[in-house]
């Protein structure tokens, strides 16, 4: 009799330790892929970006945590300008950072003398330039 308890609890044991380790990865997860930025829990800081359009200054907020950059219409900030590309770059947060990333547009995007093979850290007054338009970047930190 002994021995069928000590199995059945060892067996428990194996069981709760499992599903912890399972709770555990999937909260990381979770953390990880922005489910909680998207959700509200974690607070973003605000975006605006600054950039001259027909000789008239634009400057959009944003607080969502992705922005993206291009020609199309549908982008989040639109630049009318020939030598981007429809879906130009995107702006993410995670990991408490704002990063930048080039969609494998035509002429590409740079960090001021810097060009962006892969997703970059962004910070306050940075400037990227998308082919021959360019945007300026202020980032409001949380209170």
């Amino acid at each position: 009799m002994n021995a069928i308890v000590g199995l059945a609890l060892r067996i428990l044991m194996f069981v709760c330790l499992y599903a912890f380790l399972g709770m555990a990865v999937w909260l990381l997860w979770k953390s990880i892929s922005g489910s909680m930025l998207r959700r509200g829990i974690i607070a973003i800081p605000t975006l605006t970006l600054a950039t001259t359009i027909d000789d008239e200054q634009v400057i959009r907020t944003f607080t969502s945590s992705e922005v993206t950059i291009g020609r199309n219409l549908d982008s989040d900030l639109i630049l009318k300008d020939e030598t981007v590309s429809g879906r130009h770059g995107r702006m993410t947060y995670r990991l408490n950072q704002w990063w930048y990333e080039d969609l494998k547009s035509t002429n590409g995007s740079w960090l001021d003398d810097l060009k962006i093979e892969e997703p970059i850290v962004i910070k306050d007054n940075d400037t990227i330039y998308c082919g021959d338009a360019f945007f300026k970047i202020y980032i409001k930190p949380i209170d």
